[in-house]
């Protein structure tokens, strides 16, 4: 009896250890496939901010500032164009002291 009760106990060792190894493969390869979603977009983010600094670069060249501020036509700031806020409300078109809503 004993013996008989020993082999059950054994058989059903055996099958948890089976099923959890089942469940646990499983779980692994999904695991392993969120790992690759994660370095795909690791590489997709490295190379997106490469080209961002790559056209930052470019933008904040001193020359081409340069060639956008001929184009534009803009000059150096004078010390009248500096206003305080209070003058500010009063260039406004609506300036009766409501606030709009």
């Amino acid at each position: 009896m004993k013996q008989r009760t020993f082999n059950i106990l054994c058989l059903m060792i055996a099958t948890l250890s089976g099923v959890g190894m089942f469940l646990l493969k499983y779980h692994v390869a999904e695991q392993e496939k969120k790992l690759e979603l994660l370095r795909r977009q690791i590489i997709d983010d490295k190379r997106e901010l490469h080209l961002l600094q790559a056209d930052w670069a470019v933008l904040t060249d001193p020359q081409h500032m340069r060639e956008l501020i001929k184009e534009t036509n803009l000059k150096p700031m004078q010390a009248k164009q500096i206003v305080s806020p209070k003058e500010l409300e009063n260039r406004l078109p609506h300036s009766s002291g409501e606030k709009d809503v």
